[in-house]
């Protein structure tokens, strides 16, 4: 594992880069063979006024900014006060078309770009009705899975969970229509910009702004063969931090805005951004320093593995929970604020069996694929695997 730098504002040949750099996210064009880094530059001291930069990328990871181009002003399509906090980027082979998603004041605007990267159209796909700047990553099924339509996720408004949705005719900015599935994760206080890969399962990368550190989570879920795509709106998934397997050290202070790619050059990394001077007031500002710097980091497949994760945590509040994907899990552990119902299958089509819990710590050995439980009123519940 190696961490090199990407992207740094210092210094900046593009004057608007010169205040900062973030949530990278690689695209391939395997129409014209082209590798290009979507992502968010500002000029603006105090971080607000962003704007998205897409640029070519070698396959040494070198980012040409003579390529440099803004596809996104911080006026597009509307003057807000926090602008394009967070992009993310997919590529449209049969259309010949970019597909952009960004966080832009408190709505999230799908754009549609041509192979050259000129704006087609775009498209208001949410409206949180408040500043919301974690971002809206989608990737679509395919054939015989749910045709054109997508996944995206989101952390809800009070950042304390995050919601799946399903993005029905993603390829057609007229149609496109995000229709929120509900919580698929809810650990932790802080889950901001955030990243999703379904490929090679369903797992979700974000930055979790803890009341110490900014650093990186995931919550990892099933493999493609272990789901359809009408059971997204039924699952849910745990979490633990990814910053062991990273293997960072305190120079970067704190991290966020994951991004997992195989690009450039094949090899497994995550796109992160490193916020080096957040832990001080800039003198001309009077506000913490946001000299956002875009780094890779070299990861193993292992970070897929859930048993790369000592313990995966997750929290529910309500009368009756999704399917939570527990597999691999050694002991499954349940606290619990009064009695209630386990269920459990090896399979989501699976009659499932049932178990009593009682209120406080119940300790389940060897759980099965998927657990899910059910109280007579509203009660909360922490969940725990230990591989």
């Amino acid at each position: 594992m190696k961490a090199t730098p990407v992207l740094l504002p210092y210094g900046s040949p593009v004057p608007d880069l010169k205040g900062g750099v973030a949530t990278p996210n690689l695209v391939y064009d395997p129409v014209r063979d082209k590798k290009w880094m979507v992502f968010t530059g500002w000029s603006d001291p105090k971080g607000l006024k962003r704007e998205c930069y897409v640029a070519a990328m070698d396959d040494a990871m070198n980012v040409d900014l003579k390529t440099c181009k803004k596809i996104l002003p911080m006026n597009f399509p509307v003057e807000t006060n926090y602008t394009n906090n967070t992009v993310r980027c997919a590529f449209n082979q049969a259309r010949d078309e970019y597909y952009v998603t960004s966080s832009h004041g408190p709505k999230i605007i799908l754009t549609v770009f041509d192979g050259r990267w000129e704006r087609k159209g775009h498209k208001e796909l949410l409206d949180f009705g408040k500043v919301k700047d974690a971002g809206f990553p989608v990737r679509p099924f395919g054939v015989y899975g749910a045709g054109s339509s997508a996944l995206g996720v989101s952390p809800n408004l009070a950042s304390d969970a995050v919601d799946v949705y399903m993005v029905r005719d993603f390829d057609d900015v007229s149609k496109a229509k995000a229709e929120n599935l509900g919580e698929v994760a809810r650990w932790g206080k802080g889950n901001d910009v955030i990243d999703l890969v379904t490929v090679p399962r369903f797992q979700i990368f974000v930055e979790h702004d803890t009341p110490s550190k900014w650093a990186l989570q995931t919550y990892v879920g099933p493999t493609p063969d272990e789901v359809t795509a009408n059971d997204y709106s039924s699952i849910a998934t745990l979490g633990a931090s990814i910053m062991p397997l990273l293997g960072l050290d305190d120079s970067f202070v704190q991290i966020g805005h994951p991004h997992y790619t195989t690009l450039p050059d094949g090899r497994p990394k995550m796109l992160v951004a490193a916020f080096r001077d957040s832990w001080s007031t800039q003198r001309d500002t009077s506000k913490e320093g946001y000299h956002h710097e875009i780094w890779s980091v070299g990861v193993k497949t292992s970070v897929f593995d859930p048993r790369s994760y000592p313990e995966l945590k997750g929290s529910f509040a309500g009368t009756k929970s999704k399917w939570y994907y527990v597999a691999g899990g050694r002991k499954l552990l349940v606290h619990a604020s009064a009695p209630g119902t386990l269920e459990s299958v090896l399979s989501l089509s699976d009659d499932p069996a049932a178990n009593d819990i009682t209120k406080g710590l119940n300790v389940i050995d060897s759980p099965a694929t998927w657990v899910r439980l059910s109280f007579s009123s509203t009660e909360r519940a922490t969940l725990v695997v230990r591989h």
